[in-house]
């Protein structure tokens, strides 16, 4: 009976240890735009229509990555126009051109 108790003690601090001493990977959280405030600051390169303040659509969940490209659609007038939307910086800086 000792000796099974010796065998389960020493095979728990081998996993233990083996455990302990893997490498951990470290996850890190995906930053994604808020679509609220990118529709908010395309609807401000817009600027204000006859029909009044346009109407903006983004995609939703866009992960800031600097570089990466969208659009953005918005009405106004009559014809909806295409806005391609670029992430300059980590920080969510974003350039607004029309299409």
């Amino acid at each position: 009976m000792a000796f099974s108790a010796i065998v389960v003690a020493v095979c728990a601090v081998v996993l233990t240890v083996k455990v302990m001493s893997t490498d951990t990977v470290t996850v890190k959280p995906v930053r994604v735009l808020d679509p609220a405030a990118v529709e908010k600051q395309v609807a401000n390169t817009v600027g204000e229509t006859k029909n009044g303040p346009p109407r903006v659509y983004c995609p939703v969940s866009v992960v800031v990555e600097v570089g990466a490209k969208f659009e953005c659609r918005a009405w106004g007038n009559t014809n909806p126009e295409t806005y391609e939307v670029k992430i300059l910086d980590d920080q969510g800086e974003l350039s607004i051109e029309k299409q």
